[in-house]
């Protein structure tokens, strides 16, 4: 669960709201532009090293991390979660996030990820594999409870088995919102390989045109020799 919130605390300075030029000097100083929203009030523009935003998403519970804004030196602080995050296309570098604010009495709404815990039989005895077909359900529950994970046990599927969402094993505050018979897990068998098709035969090699020698010439349209004129008699 989240019970240690707010455990990481992420300094920013305002920015100036909008501008290319701005984002550029942001990054250039090892910066990136953010936002906060949330809560009915106005969004303010930060600035926030990527650097903070990272060890935020590789925590335990990622994404849903419950941590604390400092601005101004500590002067004003200010409880947040990722909203979204933005990355360069090529290098994946952080570019931008947005931030949120909430209330923490107030359920919320999240997706998590799933853990499977265990070791199929129909993997372990019957040559299947396991297809892990939803990583994340989302739920339903207050910030200070999102979990880091919801687990579902796979040790006893055989081939052809499944677990779904009414498996998962979730606190009772905790509300997942997928519908039950959604599927999480199957164990199959491993697709057999189809043999490598034989290159097509190659095409015959078409018969070399008739060349028309002398004596063809000889022949009219029809193929009849043509007549030759009589030698005058003497």
């Amino acid at each position: 669960m989240a019970d240690k919130r707010d455990a990481i605390v992420v300094e920013v300075d305002r920015r100036e709201p909008r501008g290319t030029n701005v984002a550029r000097r942001l990054r250039t100083a090892g910066q990136i532009p953010a936002n906060v929203y949330g809560l009915g009030r106005p969004p303010v523009s930060l600035a926030v090293d990527p650097r903070k935003i990272e060890q935020v998403l590789h925590s335990p519970t990622g994404r849903n991390t419950i941590f604390t804004l400092s601005l101004e030196g500590g002067q004003q602080t200010r409880s947040v979660m990722l909203r979204e995050i933005q990355r360069h296309p090529v290098t994946d570098a952080l570019i931008h996030v947005d931030l949120l604010r909430f209330d923490p009495t107030k359920r919320i709404q999240v997706r998590v990820p799933v853990r499977l815990v265990g070791t199929p039989v129909g993997v372990r005895l019957e040559s299947g594999i396991l297809d892990f077909v939803h990583r994340e359900v989302e739920v339903d529950c207050l910030p200070a409870n999102i979990p880091e994970h919801l687990d579902v046990d796979v040790s006893e599927l055989h081939v052809n088995q499944n677990v779904s969402v009414r498996n998962l094993v979730a606190d009772s505050d905790v509300r997942v919102l997928d519908a039950p018979d959604t599927i999480l897990a199957v164990v199959t068998y491993a697709k057999e390989e189809l043999p490598t098709p034989e290159p097509a035969a190659a095409a015959a090699t078409p018969a070399e045109p008739e060349i028309v020698g002398k004596d063809k010439e000889k022949e009219g349209p029809a193929g009849d020799e043509k007549q030759k004129p009589e030698k005058d008699k003497k």
